[in-house]
């Protein structure tokens, strides 16, 4: 739960969605953009590098779908997986309340690939991740206040 309305929670997401990417993601873990995003729209893509352990590098393309008021759909449509489809939702629990909730569907690569994919994405890293994103978004909305959405 994050005390801010569900409409600080999009823009934070939403309106400059590079920005806020780069905000949740964890220590260690630089972000650089091939392919920034800057308003969330239907059919944008965002392409990026993740740099695990600031020295692995990770390639990723995504394009988003269903964006709105309550959340979006990342799916992947380059990467290290062999499927990625993530449904972000903003729920709004009372005045000044959201809940941020995330479900992820996503599928192992066979080979070598499926062996990495699993090793940098298995379910205690992904674990790890979203508590931390649950973290980041809570500190960026609540300390530097709503406006910092906008």
């Amino acid at each position: 739960i994050v005390q801010a309305s569900s409409e600080a929670v999009r823009a934070f997401h939403q309106d400059d969605a590079s920005k806020a990417f780069g905000a949740l993601a964890p220590p260690g873990t630089p972000v650089t953009f091939q392919i920034p995003m800057q308003a969330m729209s239907d059919g944008a893509v965002l392409k990026f590098t993740m740099w695990l352990g600031c020295c692995i590098p990770v390639q990723w393309t995504a394009k988003h779908s269903d964006v709105g008021p309550l959340g979006f759909v990342d799916t992947m449509i380059e990467g290290p997986v062999q499927s990625w489809v993530h449904t972000h939702r903003f729920v709004e629990e009372g005045v000044d309340r959201t809940a941020v909730e995330d479900s992820i569907v996503y599928e192992y690569a066979g080979g070598l690939r499926g062996v990495a994919a699993r090793l940098m994405f298995n379910t205690m890293g992904l674990r790890v991740l979203f508590l931390w994103r649950a973290f980041a978004t809570k500190r960026a909305l609540e300390r530097h206040g709503q406006d910092m959405a906008k």
